[in-house]
Formats: C-alpha cells, sequence, structure tokens
C-alpha cells in the first residue's frame, strides 16, 4: 500500500518553497528550491510493512508504546499549560525538552514528541479562531435581520425565536475558549466509561502509534527507527542497560514491495511511524516508512484539451473538453451515503471514487483542471450536509491531487468565482446540461486559457435596466456583468436556463423591462401564439439574437 502526498498551501504558498506532509501529519521544514534525485521537484512516498515480533519482542514493543505516548500526554500538558504547570510538576527546570529527557531518559524520541504535540497545539488554536469567527458572523447575520424586521412591525412573532437565538450564540462565543485535547478520542473514551471496552483495549488503542522524524546526523538516516539490509526493523528503545537499548523485529517484505524497500534503504533520510492494532482479534503491528522520491514527469497533461472537475458535497461532475474549448462528453461520480460510514471506511471509499476520477482522466488523455477552493465556511447547513462537506473539503480534494501526481496526470487550479453562473447563463440553452456539470465545462475552459466573454443580448438587457440593482462587485471587475445579470434575474423570480425553459423566461423579462422602464418593446411578443405561447422555442430565440445584434 502506498501513499503519496504534496501539500501546497493556498494562502501562503510561494512557488519557490515545496510543502510537505508526512503520512501522520508531521511536517518537514519548507526549504527553497527542493528537488529530487533526478532534479525534479521531490515528494513523499510511504509504504506499509507487516512486522513480526516474538513473545519477548512484543512485551518490548508495547513498552516503547506506553512510555512514548505517557510522555507525550505530559509534553502535551506542558504546552497547554505553560510554566505554572511545569513548575508545579518538575521544579525548577530550564526548558521543555529537559522535562521529557528526565521521563525517558534522555531518549532522542522526545525531539518527534515536541513537533506533534506543538503541531495539535496549534491545530487547537486555528479551530478556535475559525469557531469564533463563524459564530461572530453567525451572531451579525441575525442582528440584522433583527433590525430590519423591527423596522417594518416591532411586535412580529419572528423576532422571539431570533432573540432566544441570539442569545444562544451569544452564550457560545463568551464561553469558546481553548480546551485539552482527548487523547484516543472522545467515542472511545466514553466507549470505556460505559464499559463497552475493557481497560486494556481502551489503553492499547489510545496508545497506537510512535514515530522517529527522518534526520541525516553524522551519516544516520534515523536516530531511533532503522531499517536493515537483512529485512528487519531496529527500534531503540527506552531503556539504559547494554544489551537492552536495541529491539531488532524481523518485518516482511513481498514481491511487490521489493523495490520499495530498497528505494528506503538507498534514501537520504526516512521517518518511521509504528503502529498497531486489533485484527480478527489479534494484535497486529505496521511499519510506515516515508521517504522523498521525485515527482513523476506528467504522461497525461492539456495538448488534446481538459478534463473539467465540479466538487459539490454528494457528487463530482466530469465534463471532457478538447484543445478548443468544445464540450466533447460529461460524467457524474456520486459519493452515496458517505456521511453514515466510519473514518477508515469513509477515507477507503473517497480513494475509490478519486481512482475513478483520475481513471477518467487517463482514458480520455488530459489533464485535470479543478477550482481552487477556500474553505472558509461563514454558515451552517444540516448536520448531514455538513459532515459531506468536512469530507469532501479535508480528504477528497487533496487525496485527488496525489493521485493525479502519483499516476502522472496533469492537475490544475483556477479561480473559482462565478463558474456556475457562466455555465448557468450562457451555456444551458447550448448544452442542456445541469448547472455541475456545466460549471466543471467552465472551469476546464478556464484552465485553457479561454475567457468568457459576455453574451449580447444580456447586453442588450441590461442596457435597458442600467443601475437598476446596485452590483456586489467592485468597478472594473471582470465579473461585474455577470453579476448585474444574476441580481437582476434573481430579482425578477428567473431561476431556470434549461433548454425547454429558457426562452419562455425571456420573454418574462418584458415585465421586468416593462416594471423598470415602464416601455414595452413589442418585438419580444415575436412568434408567440394568440394564447402567448411559444411555438418554436429556436425560432424565436434566434429571432432575438438578430434583434439584438440590429
Amino acid at each position: 500500500m502506498v501513499f503519496i502526498c504534496l501539500y501546497k498551501h493556498q494562502k501562503l504558498y510561494k512557488p519557490e518553497v515545496t510543502y510537505i506532509i508526512l503520512y501522520n501529519n508531521f511536517l518537514i521544514t519548507p526549504k527553497k528550491d527542493f528537488r529530487g534525485r533526478e532534479g525534479r521537484k521531490a515528494m513523499i512516498q510511504t509504504v506499509k510493512f507487516g512486522i513480526y515480533p516474538d513473545k519477548k519482542q512484543e512485551y518490548k514493543l508495547n513498552e516503547i508504546f506506553t512510555i512514548y505516548n505517557h510522555v507525550k500526554r505530559i509534553g502535551y500538558k506542558v504546552l497547554f499549560h505553560g510554566e505554572d504547570y511545569m513548575k508545579a510538576r518538575f521544579g525548577e527546570v530550564q526548558t521543555i525538552q529537559h522535562c521529557l529527557m528526565s521521563l525517558c531518559h534522555n531518549n532522542p524520541y522526545v525531539g518527534t514528541i515536541l513537533t506533534d504535540n506543538k503541531q495539535t497545539l496549534e491545530a487547537q488554536k486555528t479551530w478556535l479562531e475559525k469557531r469564533r469567527k463563524y459564530l461572530t458572523k453567525q451572531l451579525q447575520t441575525i442582528t440584522k435581520k433583527i433590525n430590519t424586521i423591527k423596522e417594518q412591525d416591532a411586535h412580529d412573532r419572528r423576532l422571539k425565536g431570533l432573540y432566544a437565538r441570539r442569545s444562544s450564540i451569544m452564550a457560545k462565543l463568551h464561553h469558546l475558549q481553548l480546551e485539552p485535547v482527548v487523547f484516543g478520542t472522545k467515542k472511545l473514551f466514553r466507549d470505556r466509561i460505559l464499559g463497552k471496552i475493557s481497560r486494556e483495549e481502551f489503553r492499547i488503542r489510545r496508545d497506537s502509534s510512535f514515530s522517529c522524524i527522518g534526520k541525516k546526523q553524522h551519516g544516520v538516516k534515523n536516530l531511533n527507527i532503522k531499517l536493515l539490509n537483512d529485512k528487519t526493523v531496529k527500534l531503540r528503545t527506552f531503556s539504559k542497560q547494554k544489551g537492552r537499548k536495541w529491539l531488532i523485529i524481523p518485518m516482511s517484505v513481498n514481491s511487490v514491495q521489493e523495490k520499495w524497500f530498497q528505494e528506503v534503504i538507498n534514501a537520504d533520510k526516512y521517518t518511521v511511524t509504528v503502529k498497531r492494532s486489533f485484527f480478527k482479534g489479534k494484535l497486529r503491528y505496521f511499519a510506515h516508512v516515508s521517504y522523498e522520491i521525485p515527482e513523476p514527469v506528467p504522461s497525461y497533461s492539456y495538448q488534446h484539451g481538459a478534463i473539467g472537475l465540479d466538487f459539490n458535497y454528494n457528487f463530482v461532475a466530469l465534463t471532457n473538453v478538447d484543445r478548443n474549448g468544445e464540450l466533447l462528453s460529461y460524467h457524474s461520480i456520486s459519493f452515496g451515503n458517505l456521511h453514515t460510514y466510519g473514518t477508515d471506511k469513509r477515507q477507503d471509499y473517497i480513494s475509490y471514487k478519486m481512482d475513478k476520477v483520475v481513471n477518467y482522466c487517463i482514458n480520455k488523455g488530459k489533464g485535470i483542471v479543478v477550482e481552487d477552493l477556500q474553505f472558509e465556511q461563514e454558515f451552517s447547513y444540516n448536520t448531514k450536509r455538513n459532515r459531506k462537506l468536512s469530507n469532501m473539503k479535508t480528504t477528497a480534494l487533496q487525496l485527488l491531487e496525489r493521485k493525479c501526481k502519483k499516476r502522472g496526470v496533469s492537475f490544475r487550479k483556477v479561480f473559482p468565482e462565478y463558474t456556475s453562473l457562466i455555465g448557468k447563463y450562457k451555456y444551458s440553452r447550448l448544452h442542456n446540461l445541469s448547472t455541475h456539470h456545466l460549471a466543471s465545462y467552465v472551469i476546464a475552459r478556464r484552465g485553457l486559457g479561454f475567457k468568457e466573454t459576455f453574451p449580447t443580448i444580456y447586453d442588450w438587457v441590461l442596457s435597458h435596466v442600467g443601475e437598476f440593482i446596485e452590483p456586489r462587485v467592485k468597478q472594473g471587475s471582470p465579473y461585474r456583468r455577470w453579476s448585474q445579470i444574476h441580481d437582476l434575474f434573481k430579482h425578477s423570480g428567473i431561476t431556470s436556463f434549461k433548454t425547454a425553459e429558457i426562452l419562455r423566461k425571456t420573454v418574462v423579462m418584458k415585465y421586468v423591462l416593462n416594471s423598470v422602464t415602464s416601455t414595452q418593446p413589442d418585438d419580444l411578443k415575436a412568434d408567440l401564439s394568440s394564447q402567448g405561447k411559444i411555438e418554436d422555442y429556436h425560432k424565436t430565440w434566434n429571432y432575438i439574437n438578430d434583434y439584438t445584434v440590429l
């Protein structure tokens, strides 16, 4: 099993810096002009090997799990509570590292423990800031709605519920604070309290891994965990007695993994994460080894076109576009009941679906274009949809990028604004597809460098209306006129743009123009029956196009 991960921060990304995240969420310090063995950008590959200790080795191995995670929990508490907690537990000492070294006999595992704890705490602070921003946005929205209703009717029945909602949000915002994490997850802790699992099983699942970040010092690739040529793994214990400092355990390497094992042995440095888990009632052990490999040269690029992808919370829409920007075919891949699965099954299911996306690109022989999405959600849907959105933005998009790079499919991100509206208002009559497929069509065209011109008929409509509705987009924006026509249609109650209805809605525009300009062009009634119905949609639309050009 191979996992490849390349991560680029969406806001702070710099083209000369490569950011890499390891399999176990350990962040490698960014290095400028980071290159692999062949001069190309490098990425991280993680290989999973099984390890098989005997009874005596298993006892010592479990001892490493226990001590490592015990020191990790103490290190987190020291970071979370600060110097007061450190002085109360350890007395007058200099640094956190000295405190942890005293617990584990100066073992180099402490460096990895500190790195992991600092990342955990930073992730909590980031979540806290996002939560505060989300609640503040909700409070502003509800307060604005209350003021609007009070201006119309101070005795409106809706005010009572809005006041209660505002009070609830204010209370949440007031009590919002940083809270310590629960090691082993809250669900596992609740199961232990309710007696669903034994104390021993709880400890095994809570203390399920230990790691050592690869550092090349004095020719040594990893200070604590080493892979040897005889297909064994050498683990440093916490004992200082002679003959007990190291634990050598046999490791399984099958014919498929042989190539990756040799790459690990020849790598400059590697990081190893040892994990344990229950499998069919038995305790199994695995070593996840991460090392650097050069990024593969893309085999499927954009010479013959592109595949556009539009992400949604329950499916993805794919569109196949040729090099001239013309639509060739389209496809959909649904996510099903993704929110009902457990963590492992959900990740496997998403991986399976992303493989389908990559296979579609390979079959068409083209690279993929996606939106450069920013996941700052300032509102909430129902619980089911929120879970699907969370799965999509935390797993699917990053996993798709890794799979594309691994299999040689070019991956490109484009500006996401107004893709759905442009597809809806410009191409719905031409292709008669859903809004999501039309959005993916616009994404593919944008990835190929095409610019979407504003249709002449909408210019004609806006020339009659003028600045009747103030657009949300600033002057000079390339999407200002798209915003104007969208706001006008929305204000007029025009929402559907299917082929069978688009001309019927065009005729409805005569009422919009009449309400704004107090005049009504008679030409909009062309080709209508005596009952005012359209008999030939295409004939009427072509007539309007000709009228507009003239």
